[in-house]
């Protein structure tokens, strides 16, 4: 999967929205595009930097995470 969109759901918050498509070789097993929920904690790793982010389970991306970095990017882009 890969990143396809990234948004705010609104303008001043936490969460964004992130929507995700298939590559070609997971859409012959018929995988389809999703679109996630991320929210920025606030708090920042102490080794690696990059921000911490949540998603709809409460469940912590890792340091380095994919995503995470992806959303930092698009964050850090003017």
């Amino acid at each position: 999967m890969k990143v396809s969109n990234i948004k705010r759901e609104e303008e001043y918050s936490n969460i964004y929205v992130v929507t995700l498509v298939p590559n070609w070789f997971e859409k012959l097993f018929g995988v389809k595009e999703k679109t996630k929920r991320y929210k920025d904690t606030g708090s920042i790793y102490r080794f690696g930097g990059g921000n911490v982010y949540i998603n709809e389970k409460g469940e912590k991306l890792g340091n380095g995470s994919k995503i995470g970095n992806v959303i930092d990017k698009w964050r850090n882009a003017f």
